[in-house]
């Protein structure tokens, strides 16, 4: 069985937005510790333009205003974020410890 290339890659995400994801988690444009009006609802701990955040103890939660959530890692060394889009794809992100140098 064999696919055409378009098929292959129609499900992939692309850099571009998997750099937005992560410019907003960086940046948090407007962060602020009470929704305004139009903000996603719910227990979040803070809010900032385009969605809202929980902090966990060891991770935070992003919640975007398009369904997207992101799962952010803060208390091991390496970079852990896992970027889960609504219709079911994801995206993971591991920062790999380096090879001991002999």
């Amino acid at each position: 069985m064999t696919q055409n290339i378009e098929e292959l890659y129609k499900e992939r995400v692309s850099e571009k937005v998997v750099a937005g994801v992560l410019e907003l988690i960086c940046s948090v444009p407007n962060k602020r510790d009470k929704p305004h009006s139009g903000d996603l609802e719910g227990r979040f701990d803070f809010w900032f333009d385009g969605g809202a955040c929980i902090v966990m103890t060891g991770w935070y939660r992003y919640e975007f205003r398009n369904g997207v959530v992101t799962d952010v890692g803060s208390c091991v060394p390496a970079l852990s974020v896992t970027i889960r889009f609504p219709d079911g794809r994801r995206v993971d992100i591991q920062q790999k410890q380096r090879k001991n140098q002999a």
